[in-house]
């Protein structure tokens, strides 16, 4: 019983792969293959434009920061955000739950 426990654990050790290197493997393949359409494409650049009116916006956002605490209020604006998302996702996949029907 001894040798035939060797001999397959010799064999898994031979293999060139694990599992996981698999399946990551496949993941990143399919990533892959699901983007190449998009690499196609030329690179996108911004438009200088937009650059200058967030430099604009910072500086006026520095200004009002010193007076009125800007930056916490649109942290606390992201997490209300975030919060109010993942109710929203609740209700939204409890109601597809309850559309399954029920076996009694």
């Amino acid at each position: 019983m001894d040798s035939f426990c060797g001999r397959i654990i010799q064999k898994i050790s031979t293999f060139k792969y694990m599992i996981t290197d698999l399946i990551l493997g496949g993941i990143y393949a399919f990533v892959f293959l699901v983007t190449y359409p998009l690499r196609l494409l030329s690179d996108v650049v911004m438009p200088t434009q937009f650059s200058s009116a967030v430099t604009t916006a910072n500086s006026y956002l520095s200004t009002a920061n010193g007076i009125f605490p800007v930056d916490t209020l649109i942290q606390v604006v992201g997490i209300f955000l975030l919060i109010e998302t993942g109710v929203i996702l609740y209700k939204l996949i409890m109601w597809i739950i309850k559309r399954f029907p029920t076996q009694s």
